[in-house]
Formats: structure tokens, sequence, C-alpha cells
């Protein structure tokens, strides 16, 4: 027979304890504390024949537990690595027991909505012609086809990106975490969809978790929570963008019916259509108006171009009238002072060597002189000048 050191022992365990995988364990609560400044949680579950040590990180059960509170702990079996002690290491907490389930409801409630979590202004607008939707819901659960089949019917073209989860009990907090974690990062969705059905406070318990409020509210994308009937309201519908009354109505708030997108665009149609024939009357008045303007203005620009005209034509007229009566003034008077003029008058001119004669002179004696009358001509001789 193999011995084994303590060291081996407790690693040997352990291997084996964790081929086990998770384990739901039921039991009370006692002994919950917090150590190293709430770093780290230890509790036992106990009932009438055992105590059972439990423990997990600090953040990974919010709330607190108390004494006396019965619970499902969904977790690993393992063995301490130095003491060797047998324990649950914790994955999940639920509780169980109406009492205790509204207890812990009001005081989460409370506690989120001091957080202003509630508030209406964070709340972001869903698209209206989403392309990709993200669904988490069950696999078998009547809330899959009844949101299919709605969808389907409403609108077409959607891809519908599906992450089946558990809904209700034991891992289904983790699962629905993990859902919202990878259609965040993994899925490029325009909005995501969380729904399932009615129920009692018990099984709609992994909805009112904190785990699953705080994943909503982390969400990069809007988020739709559609649970159960009307009556049913969970604190994941509070924190969602938007609320839906079931998982029918979910559908009904993502997508469009397209009945009424047809009928949207007809009338639209019809609206742009009495738009365009008021825009053409309109521009069509506008237009003969500025015509009959245009009409006026330019009646009245030719009878200004035919006064201006009628004037032209008096002053180049009178203007004419002036300048032949000038003409005529001067041709009368250069007739008056013309030589064959002054010779008409009685007067002669004198010519000597070819030129006029104005001075007498001594050289002229004997030359011939040419006489110049109105109407011919004398040649004589100068026979003697007297001065």
């Amino acid at each position: 027979m193999r011995i084994y050191s303590v060291s081996e022992c407790v690693r040997e365990i352990s291997l084996y304890l964790e081929q086990l995988g998770s384990v739901v364990v039921k039991g009370e609560v006692t002994g919950f504390r917090r150590a190293r400044n709430g770093q780290l949680v230890y509790f036992e579950l106990k009932d009438e024949g055992s105590r059972l040590l439990c423990f997990c990180l600090g953040y990974e059960l919010p709330m607190d537990l108390e004494d006396g509170q019965e619970i499902h702990v969904v977790g690993v079996p393992q063995l301490f690595k130095t003491t060797g002690g047998f324990h649950i290491r914790v994955q999940e907490v639920q509780l169980i027991g109406e009492g205790a389930l509204q207890q812990a409801y009001r005081r989460l409630f409370e506690r989120l909505e001091r957080e202003g979590l509630f508030a209406q202004e964070r709340k972001r607008s869903l698209p209206r012609f989403p392309q990709r939707i993200g669904l988490i819901t069950s696999e078998d659960a009547a809330a899959y086809s009844d949101f299919m089949r709605i969808l389907n019917n409403r609108w077409s073209g959607v891809v519908v990106r599906f992450y089946p989860s558990g809904v209700q009990g034991p891992g289904a907090i983790r699962q629905i975490v993990n859902a919202i974690e990878y259609m965040n990062t993994h899925e490029q969705v325009d909005v995501l969809v969380l729904t399932r059905g009615g129920g009692s406070l018990e099984d709609l318990q992994v909805f009112n978790s904190e785990e699953v409020v705080r994943a909503v509210i982390a969400s990069r994308v809007p988020v739709v929570v559609g649970v159960g009937h009307e009556r049913d309201t969970t604190l994941a519908d509070y924190v969602a963008d938007v609320r839906a009354s079931t998982p029918s109505h979910a559908a009904e708030r993502v997508v469009p019916d397209k009945s009424v997108i047809v009928q949207e665009m007809s009338d639209s149609i019809v609206a742009m259509r009495c738009a365009i024939a008021r825009q053409v009357t309109f521009i069509s008045s506008r237009i003969s108006y500025q015509l009959k303007v245009c009409e006026r203005w330019m009646y009245s620009f030719i009878s200004a171009v035919s006064q201006y005209e009628y004037l032209l034509i008096m002053k180049m007229r009178s203007f004419a009238r002036m300048a032949l009566e000038r003409v005529g003034a001067l041709d009368r008077l250069l007739g008056s002072l013309s030589p064959q003029s002054v010779l008409e008058r009685g007067y002669s001119i004198s010519i000597v060597d070819g030129k006029g004669i104005c001075d007498l002179d001594a050289s002229f004696e004997g030359k011939t002189m040419v006489t110049r009358l109105a109407k011919g001509t004398l040649d004589s001789v100068i026979r003697h000048v007297k001065f």
C-alpha cells in the first residue's frame, strides 16, 4: 500500500473532489462572517445531523446572510491546502422560503433605489429597426417559442442570437450573468432580451438576485426584461431599459409591426403627395404673380422707352432744323463776303504780274494790268502811275 505525505494526501483528495464538479447543498446558515475587511466570506450550513463549512470571496456574495436562513448553495467540494479542512467553494447562493425571499427582495430594492438605478433618465431607448437581437432564456421553455412566434409575425429579416440559459434553480444565476457578458463581448447585437415565463417568488428568485441585476445594469447594449405575467415584477424589470410584461410583449417591444410600418409609409406617401401638390400650387401662384409683375414692368419700360424715343426724335428734328438754319446763315454770310459778291456790287480787282494790287508802285508803269469785273476781264497797259 502506498504511503502519502500529508500534502500529497490533501492534493489527491482535492483532485478527486474536483472531478465531482459542482454540487447543490441545502441547509441552514450559521456563523456568517466576513474576514480580511470583507474580502473573504465564511459560514456554515447545518441540518439535524451535520455541519458543512462554506467559503467564497467577498465580491462573489454581495448580500449578507443571516443565521437561521435556509438556502441552497451551489459550489465545488474542496480541501484547504494548508489545513486540509473540507469545505464548499461557493459559486452561488439562493434563498429558500417566501418570507426570506420577500425580506431579501425589499432590502435589495431599497439599496438599488438609493443608488438611483431605477431612475428613468438612465434608461436607454431601443433602436426602432434592430438587425441583430440577443435572446437569453431557457431553450425548452414556452417563453422561447412565444417570443420567436410573435417576433416572426411582426417583423422579418432579424437575426436572433440565442444563448440558452437556465432561468431558475441552482446555477441559473451564473448562467444568466455569463450569457449577458457573452452577448456584450462576443456578439454585435443591437438589443438584448432576457425573458422567462411566470412563477412563484422562489421561481423568480434568479431575476431578483443582485448578480443578475448588476449584470443587466452593466450591459453596454439596451436590455429588455420580460418576466412571467402582468403581476410579476422583478428587480431585473426595474433596472432594465425596457420592461415587458410577458415574453410575447417583449417581442412586441423590440420590433415594430410591419403592417403598422406599411400603413405609416402609405400615410407618409399621401402626406408627401399633398405637400408636393401644395408646394407646386404655391410656387405656380408665385410664378404667375412674378410674371404679371414682370409684364407690368415691361409695359412701363416700353412706354418709357417710347416716350424717350419720341422726345429724342423731336430733339433731333429741332437740332437738325437749327443746324440747317445755322448752315444757311453761314452760307449767306460766306456768300456776302465772297469776291464774286463784291464784284457784283460794282467793284473790280486789278492784277499785275499775277498779283492783286493793293498799293501803287512806280514799277507798274508800262506793265499790263488785268482788271477782273463781275462778268469778264479787261486788259490794259499802265502808262503813268500817279501817287
